[in-house]
């Protein structure tokens, strides 16, 4: 009895050890992911003021005469 309570003792601890690595690694990709959405943001931002600007040149171009 006295080695079963022991076992499971150091199963107890093991699963504490592992729940607080898990915690961790959570923080870390929780933390990598909201870097992942602001620079996926940014990006949107910087496509959609491309695509504006490029409009606007193409808009400045001459127009082809109709015939």
């Amino acid at each position: 009895m006295e080695h079963e309570l022991e076992y499971l003792e150091g199963r107890v601890a093991a699963l504490i050890a592992r729940i607080h690595e898990l915690e961790t690694q959570n923080s870390r990709f929780a933390s990598a992911l909201a870097e992942a959405m602001r620079e996926n943001a940014e990006m949107k931002f910087n496509l959609e003021e491309t695509r504006h600007r490029v409009t606007l040149l193409i808009d400045r171009l001459p127009k082809e005469e109709e015939a």
